[in-house]
């Protein structure tokens, strides 16, 4: 999980593992372009043989 901060103010504005759009932070009103793309697998499981 990673946190997306605002660059101009740094306020918390998601917490996303994958993303991508845009977001208004509440405090300074910039718009701002998160593209996050995850290529690792979670939750997987391995059989033992």
């Amino acid at each position: 999980m990673k946190e997306i901060r605002c660059p101009n103010c740094n306020q918390l504005l998601i917490k996303v593992d994958i993303c991508i759009g845009e977001i208004k932070c509440t405090r300074c009103k910039k718009i701002i372009k998160i593209e996050i793309k995850s290529d690792r697998v979670s939750n997987t499981t391995r059989k033992s043989e």
